[in-house]
């Protein structure tokens, strides 16, 4: 069952990601259709906190198929809409270079003929279909007494673990290519090149993305390479203050008390300067740009 909701969950991520392209954001727009578009993003932020509370609240096997039903056939009907608008794009571009001969035997009822109302016809008995089997899925959340405040999930997130960078190398198998992989973009020698180069490790949770930073950070060409390093557990809560304070006691290997982000920022720059450094930053959830920003200040 866990890891059937984390697969619907990482679907569901991909479905958030396909609605917020531009394109298909300014899509939608022309087609009047993206007030649904919101109630669809709302709804799904609802499954997601369902899936995330699922292990406490034990969900069951019926629910958690219903779910996943719905967010395929959420993906189809994208599909759909999309091809849709593409389709009339494609159809409306040789208009352009049609004569005025030919124009006068085309009827103006089809040449005025709005596209989003032939849209709007074909989907919208699976766009209401749609909205009313996400509005069920609000109904779930209720019965089921889900909780889904913000407190919940940092309770939850408190038991986690926090991870090091030391790791057990005689027990780990079959990482060796992903191992010289990810050494190949760590090692590259960029000289002139003073912009700082993040490389990301993603996927779902316990395919070992952890042990394979812990690997690369270990690993003695890197120790070599680099002047300074420093691993971080940062974990669902992206506080910069933090980060950025271990960051400094790491390459300082010093404590810091001071109480002001300018400060930390000011110090962890000049210690850095002109120095070859490595930061590893382990089980970041964080998807807000602004804190993202902030925190590479120094760097």
């Amino acid at each position: 069952m866990v890891i059937a909701e984390v697969f619907l969950g990482a679907f569901i991520t991909v479905l958030f990601e396909r609605m917020a392209y531009r394109e298909f954001l300014n899509c939608a727009r022309s087609e009047g259709i993206h007030t649904q578009l919101e109630k669809w993003s709302e709804v799904l932020m609802t499954i997601r906190a369902v899936l995330n509370d699922a292990e406490a609240k034990q969900i069951t096997e019926k629910a958690l198929n219903s779910l996943s039903d719905l967010a395929y056939d959420l993906d189809d009907l994208l599909d759909e809409i999309a091809t849709e608008a593409l389709a009339h794009e494609v159809k409306s571009k040789p208009e352009i270079a049609t004569t005025s001969k030919v124009r006068k035997f085309i009827p103006a009822c089809c040449t005025n003929f709005r596209k989003s109302v032939t849209l709007k016809i074909k989907m919208g008995p699976k766009i209401e279909n749609i909205t009313s089997r996400l509005q069920d899925v609000v109904k779930l959340k209720d019965d089921l007494d889900l909780r889904v405040n913000r407190e919940a999930r940092l309770n939850r997130e408190s038991e986690r673990l926090p991870t090091t960078c030391l790791v057990d190398e005689p027990h780990v198998y079959g990482r060796e290519k992903e191992k010289q992989e990810i050494l190949g973009l760590v090692l590259r020698d960029e000289s002139g090149n003073d912009e700082t180069c993040v490389i990301p490790i993603v996927g779902m949770g316990g395919v070992g993305k952890t042990t394979l930073a812990q690997l690369v950070y270990n690993d003695e060409k890197v120790e070599d390479f680099f002047d300074l390093k420093a691993w971080v557990c940062v974990s669902e809560e992206f506080n910069v203050y933090m980060i950025t304070k271990i960051i400094l006691e790491e390459v300082t290997k010093e404590i810091c008390d001071s109480k002001a982000l300018n400060m930390l920022q000011v110090s962890l720059k000049e210690k850095l300067s002109r120095r070859k450094f490595l930061i590893v930053l382990d089980d970041v959830w964080n998807e807000n740009y602004e804190k993202w920003d902030l925190l590479c200040a120094p760097f």
